[in-house]
């Protein structure tokens, strides 16, 4: 049913596949602190001293619904697409790779703490990589791995077709985020919004060109970590809602050093690769 709905409806596909992804991550979520209040203090405790935990085990049950949908319509096979390869790719997405450094330079070499904060025991920092990676790998199999593929496979190799399908799933990207208007002011959550739909279109540009999953992934990850990487490593620093909390239309600026690699990445020169690396030569105008 699903690789039928797939091929006879993938915008709709895509749509109700996100919803899906939500409702797994949000239900499960609600349906774990249950059982952990349920499992009593000793068992709670860990995810009571660390909100990453809690976080991390969301993120694989989203990773676990993608997968299910990659499974069920027969993609599972971008996890083993090899496209221009790993560390070629990342030359490829080098300008979110340098903002990644820049971000990690600024965060780590010289971060503005308040003076009370306290630097995490080692556990706690662990469970902060393994949640951005896990970050990483479930949005982006989800977003570039179930909607980015079908996308560009609906809409074709052409530059219109590629641009279609890298807006579309940019913008889904960014509205997904919406849900974060739970904990956070509605302004920072709009913001938040756009910004992640401009990274969720340079993403797409980066994934079409490589024919690479790992190479989002990866880069996604690195992302979140230098942008979240005090609130990991430090107690008594602005939690992750209260930085979205924080933004201000002023970093809308931010958007074009996502557009603008995106536009390069995906000139009209360089289109037949798409194409090749997914096998669509056919297919092009």
């Amino acid at each position: 049913m699903l690789k039928r709905l797939r091929a006879s409806h993938p915008i709709l596909y895509c749509i109700l596949a996100i919803a899906l992804f939500w409702a797994v991550m949000s239900q499960g979520g609600q349906l774990l602190v249950l059982l952990l209040t349920w499992a009593g203090p000793a068992v709670a405790a860990p995810f009571v001293q660390e909100n990453f935990l809690l976080q991390a085990a969301g993120d694989l049950l989203g990773f676990a619904a993608a997968l299910v949908l990659l499974w069920r319509t027969g993609q599972l096979w971008v996890f083993t697409k090899r496209g221009c390869g790993f560390w070629d790719g990342l030359l490829v997405g080098m300008t979110p790779f340098v903002m990644v450094c820049l971000g990690l330079a600024v965060n780590v070499g010289a971060p503005v703490l308040p003076e009370d904060a306290v630097l995490k025991a080692p556990w706690r920092i662990a469970v902060f990589f393994v949640t951005m990676f896990l970050i990483g790998l479930t949005e982006e199999s989800m977003f570039r791995g179930v909607v980015g593929q079908t996308l560009l496979l609906h809409f074709g190799p052409s530059r219109t077709g590629v641009w279609k399908a890298c807006l579309l799933s940019g913008a889904l990207f960014g509205a997904l985020h919406l849900t974060n208007l739970v904990s956070s002011a509605p302004l920072g959550v709009l913001i938040q919004c756009c910004m992640a739909g401009g990274l969720g279109v340079l993403y797409g540009a980066i994934y079409f060109r490589t024919g690479n999953l790992w190479v989002v992934i990866a880069l996604h990850a690195l992302q979140d970590t230098a942008a979240l990487v005090s609130t990991g490593l430090y107690d008594g620093v602005a939690s992750t809602s209260e930085v979205v909390s924080s933004y201000d239309p002023s970093m809308l600026v931010g958007l074009l050093f996502y557009l603008v690699p995106a536009l390069f990445l995906l000139r009209r020169s360089r289109l037949p690769l798409v194409a090749a690396y997914w096998g669509l030569e056919d297919a092009q105008d």
